[in-house]
């Protein structure tokens, strides 16, 4: 299985919509053991959330190994795996798994869109597989089912998914059916065989294989078949034709046939240079060892995860969100001022404009000049707007009836403008009910 996104990540109508805590916000991928979801917890937590298919689920024996091995799984946290976010019980209705979602493609995704990758990144991916590895192993998880499709390229080095499912399969019944428990170009000839003593030396082949499709696009056991494939494995040696010498020192030693022969996970540390390995794993540390194509598709998936997240609302402004927004044009459009027709007539003041034939509005004028010292007067806009006797204010011509002109500000009044006389008070009072009658004293 995958957890990368896919074109085809639309929810069918036999899909889920929630499984456990997650919303299931679309399709990520599928697998001979079943599909996995892109999915959101309410707490904000992205997941790649793997639904087991039915058959599985049926299988009693497969459904107590699934729960007991992802017990173990759950306490694997090392920075290279995808950390187990949670899981089903023994009564679910469903199998499932989730996982830390991790945008970016897989080592099968990325080969097949831009070609193998170059020497310096398969020798990071080496080392970033080999610490994954470590941290599983010491879990006592064994992979089984470690493959360029179960290796994602995130910015921050890779991450393994997919430990312990394979697992529980292994030992079922359900070998026997059509369910597909490993891929046979990357599965150890012991664990073709069907042996009971499966250790951490058959993840170090499928490590070798993984590492020389990196490196040439090609397993070094394919057939052109399943069958032929798996005999190749047990009987043939690999092809390790194109393969770049650096990695074929660190390849072929993980490809004997008989386990004991393989390395351990500590002497494929210790088989590059230590100049090498510090600069490799600087560039992890830091975030900078992947190339600028891989990393424009680790970009793209990430969006494509926001993008489907936000297609699928699940809050009550769905229906509001449905309506088309206004755009930039749009707004330009409604606040422009609109172009005269022969028939109408343009306001005469200078601080107004129309908005689509309705009242004009005042734009900002200029603000006059600050008093010079020694000239008192009254505040601008303190003043009342008609002052007998005075000159200062300058009537705009009238316009059209329905066009009313807006004063922005009134003038400056001179010091010695006169006092306004006294207006005497209304009788308002006589309005009141309780003063109706009643003279004034």
């Amino acid at each position: 299985m995958t957890a990368a996104p896919g074109p085809d990540h639309t929810l069918r109508a036999s899909d889920p919509v929630q499984i456990g805590p997650y919303r299931l916000l679309g399709r990520l991928g599928s697998g001979g053991m079943g599909r996995v979801y892109l999915g959101r917890s309410m707490t904000g937590q992205l997941a790649a959330v793997k639904v087991l298919h039915d058959q599985l689920a049926e299988d009693q024996l497969f459904r107590s190994r699934f729960v007991r091995e992802l017990d173990v799984a759950s306490r694997i946290s090392g920075r290279f795996s995808a950390a187990v976010l949670g899981s089903s019980g023994l009564r679910d209705e469903h199998l499932w798994l989730a996982t830390e979602f991790v945008p970016g493609p897989s080592v099968l995704e990325a080969v097949e869109a831009s070609g193998p990758l170059d020497t310096e990144t398969v020798l990071a991916l080496c080392l970033g597989l080999l610490g994954a590895l470590e941290t599983i192993h010491s879990a006592g998880v064994i992979h089984r089912d470690l493959k360029p499709s179960n290796v994602l390229l995130a910015a921050d080095g890779p991450r393994v998914i997919d430990f312990g499912i394979s697992a529980a399969a292994d030992t079922t019944r359900l070998t026997a059916t059509n369910v597909a428990v490993g891929t046979p170009g990357y599965m150890s000839p012991e664990l073709i065989r069907g042996g009971t003593e499966v250790g951490p030396s058959s993840d170090v082949f499928a490590l070798g294989c993984t590492l020389a499709f990196a490196a040439t696009g090609v397993s070094p056991f394919v057939g052109a078949n399943a069958v032929e494939t798996a005999f190749r494995v047990i009987r043939e040696d690999p092809d390790l034709t194109g393969l770049p010498e650096e990695i074929a020192s660190l390849v072929e030693p993980c490809l004997q046939k008989e386990p004991e022969l393989r390395p351990s996970i500590d002497a494929l540390i210790q088989t590059l240079p230590a100049a090498e390995t510090d600069r490799i794993s600087r560039q992890l540390a830091h975030g900078q060892w992947l190339p600028a194509h891989i990393q424009r598709q680790t970009l793209e998936h990430a969006g494509r995860a926001l993008a489907w997240d936000g297609a699928r609302q699940s809050s009550p402004q769905t229906v509001l969100q449905d309506w088309p927004q206004p755009t930039d044009d749009d707004t330009r459009a409604l606040f422009a001022p609109r172009d005269a027709t022969p028939d109408e007539a343009q306001p005469t003041d200078p601080s107004t404009v129309v908005l689509n034939g309705s009242a004009p509005v005042p734009t900002p004028r200029t603000l006059p000049a600050p008093l010079s010292l020694g000239t008192f007067g009254p505040p601008p806009g303190s003043g009342p707007p008609n002052v007998p006797g005075t000159t200062d204010r300058v009537e705009p011509e009238p316009g059209p009836t329905d066009e009313v002109s807006m004063r922005t500000h009134t003038a400056l009044l001179p010091a010695d403008t006169p006092p306004l006389p006294r207006i005497p008070r209304r009788g308002w009072l006589r309005w009141v009910p309780a003063f109706r009658g009643k003279a004034r004293r």
